[in-house]
């Protein structure tokens, strides 16, 4: 099955297809963009709206585009046979959604990835990307280094999940993060930590949060 959600082109008839700048911008907020070939990963860029809760990248298919987030605030999530849904990842403003398990293995994703709220994103062929990395310098060490990144978010979440108890991987969560747990609906907030509504809402009170 395909993205099931409608795209259209955020740029009116007239106007340039993308603004370089702020593409470049985007991509260069956690670390410098590649110069040498960012016009060809401009050219193949395309920004697109895409509605809350609506896929972007479905489970279980190789996925064929990577996204630039302008706006808005998207989630990686798994789901169980039995119907439970649990928040693998976040993405908002400057992230770039990868599917970085396709990108390494070549193989379909184990979870979707889809829009929490209204978004505003680049969206680029991972085989324009792909073709990047492989023949420029600039954009395998520029890989690279988002992969470094990824690894270093994953390993600060293990650290929060696996050290502590449910009451203090909450408040941790709102210590560490506090423009994060305010922005994320309370439900996907308790599915991102391990926890039901119900004990993320208890705790919470508890903590006077």
């Amino acid at each position: 099955m395909g993205c099931l959600y409608y795209l259209y082109n955020v740029n009116q008839p007239g106007q340039a297809d993308l603004n370089m700048s702020e593409l470049f911008e985007i991509l260069s907020h956690t670390l410098q963009a590649p110069v040498d070939g960012f016009d060809q990963f401009e050219a193949a860029a395309r920004l697109i709206k895409v509605p809350a809760q609506q896929e972007l990248i479905p489970a279980h298919q190789i996925p064929t585009h990577l996204y630039v987030v302008k706006t808005g605030l998207a989630r990686a999530v798994f789901f169980t046979q039995a119907g439970k849904e649990y928040s693998k990842e976040f993405f908002w403003e400057n992230d770039l959604i990868f599917a970085m398990r396709h990108l390494i293995t070549g193989q379909p994703i184990p979870y979707k990835i889809v829009t929490v709220e209204t978004c505003q994103l680049y969206q680029i062929p991972v085989a324009v990307y792909r073709k990047l990395v492989d023949s420029k310098p600039q954009w395998k060490d520029y890989h690279l280094k988002q992969l470094e990144i990824h690894l270093l978010a994953k390993e600060i979440k293990e650290e929060l999940l696996l050290l502590n108890s449910n009451e203090q991987k909450v408040e941790r969560a709102y210590q560490l993060f506090p423009d994060f747990v305010t922005r994320v609906p309370a439900t996907l907030l308790a599915s991102y930590l391990g926890l039901t509504p119900v004990s993320l809402s208890r705790i919470k009170k508890r903590l006077g949060l």
